[in-house]
């Protein structure tokens, strides 16, 4: 049976928002959540301290040691993870209804009295290295991040700063440095999602009094600057020995942000062009031409506010990369000469409509999507509008839309194996 998203209720919670929503789930309840704090918080140098913190949060507290609460949550069926990126540190759960109470005051017991042991610390930055050096040969990685680091400034919030400086700054992360920054966690623009088996009087007492006493943290999130860097066009290889692909990011920044009217038409323009598998990029680059198993379109860097960016994908093998790379530039070019037309347009809309829809009738996608909305500053209605917004999206929309991409001016960042340098 489909959940019913009209269900869904907002509340005010010590300054923050909570959304409850009852499902025809039985006997599971779905939490999505976050507080203000993350990496946009903290200087460059020390934007590795929130995911840091992240990955320790429920590894000991002032009154619990990290078995305890990692035992009692195992015993119990209940999931919890956190993590941080942007401007908040956020959290998912899942537990049966009667456990509600103790995962959340879990969560809030994490988030004002973690107390990052000193071997706990060691390990986690040890783990993070680990990561960060196996980024070095992952080439879809390596493009992603030259390719951000390319397109913005060093103090916009979507670059991306040179792996070497990432590991200096885990390599330099101390005990006082976590410590500090979950100070700034509180219940400061806390979201709070919870769906499935919840009678909901109930569930807002629990989320009220289980958070109701943790600190204000961060209240406010952090000033967005625009992008300062001159956008012009620009390539760069990064390369890889012993690869048998070849990834790559084509595209450019955008003067978007998620409250320009545009948004939306963005939003259906980019998935028109690669917004999965009956998207025009699949359709010719991959099932027509076969050069890749997979390509895509896609609007990133917007979730924190910030303008952000219009990005091509695409995995290539090295024996055909420079064929691959020139056919998907003519094919982005006959997308937006030929490719925007009513029946295109009306196909996509249909489509984005109907997976939402869909995702909407399991009880984990719409705590997702309720906390999602909240992050992103829109109303409870957004919900439910969202396919009307959707379906009123029009060819001249998409026109003016596509006029925003300074499609002339697209860098180019690609890593892996080259047969030629």
């Amino acid at each position: 049976m489909k959940n019913e998203p009209s269900s869904a209720q907002e509340f005010p919670i010590i300054g923050g928002r909570l959304f409850l929503a009852p499902t025809h789930a039985h006997d599971v309840v779905v939490v999505e959540g976050s507080v203000l704090g993350g990496p946009n918080m903290l200087p460059p140098a020390l934007d590795v301290i929130p995911s840091l913190t992240a990955e320790l949060l429920d590894a000991g507290t002032a009154k619990k040691k990290k078995s305890l609460i990692r035992e009692t949550l195992a015993g119990r069926g209940i999931s919890l993870s956190f993590s941080s990126s942007g401007d908040r540190t956020a959290f998912s759960g899942r537990c049966f209804p009667e456990d509600l109470s103790l995962l959340l005051s879990t969560i809030a017991e994490s988030f004002g009295e973690a107390n990052f042991p000193e071997a706990e610390v060691k390990n986690v930055k040890a783990l993070a290295l680990g990561e960060l050096a196996e980024e070095k040969s992952d080439t879809r990685v390596q493009a992603e991040r030259v390719f951000a680091a390319m397109l913005f400034d060093p103090a916009h919030v979507n670059y991306a700063r040179p792996l070497k400086d990432e590991e200096k700054s885990v390599s330099s992360a101390r005990r006082t440095h976590l410590q500090d920054f979950r100070k700034k966690l509180g219940k400061g623009g806390l979201i709070l999602a919870i769906a499935g088996d919840i009678n909901v009087s109930t569930a807002r007492s629990i989320a009220e009094k289980s958070f109701g006493k943790l600190g204000t943290g961060t209240a406010v999130a952090s000033v967005k600057q625009m992008n300062k860097k001159v956008q012009e066009a620009r390539e760069k290889l990064i390369p890889i020995a012993n690869k048998a692909n070849i990834d790559i990011l084509l595209g450019a920044t955008l003067p978007l942000t998620l409250r320009h009217e545009l948004y939306h038409p963005m939003r259906v323009l980019t998935d028109m062009l690669g917004g999965g598998f009956v998207s025009h990029l699949m359709q010719t680059i991959r099932e027509r031409d076969g050069l890749t198993y997979g390509v895509s379109a896609t609007l990133a860097g917007l979730d924190a506010d910030a303008d952000g960016y219009f990005k091509i994908w695409a995995t290539f093998s090295p024996e055909r990369y420079e064929e691959s790379v020139a056919k998907l530039r003519k094919e982005e070019n006959l997308f937006f000469s030929e490719g925007l037309t009513e029946t295109a347009l009306a196909k996509r809309k249909e489509e984005m409509t109907g997976s939402y829809l869909v995702a909407l009738s399991t009880t984990q996608n719409l705590a997702r999507t309720l906390h999602s909305l909240a992050a992103r500053g829109f109303d409870l209605s957004y919900l439910t509008d969202y396919p009307d917004i959707i379906r009123a999206v029009s060819l001249a929309n998409i026109r003016d839309a596509a006029d925003l991409i300074p499609r002339t001016k697209f860098s180019l960042a690609a890593s892996g194996t080259f047969k030629k340098l």
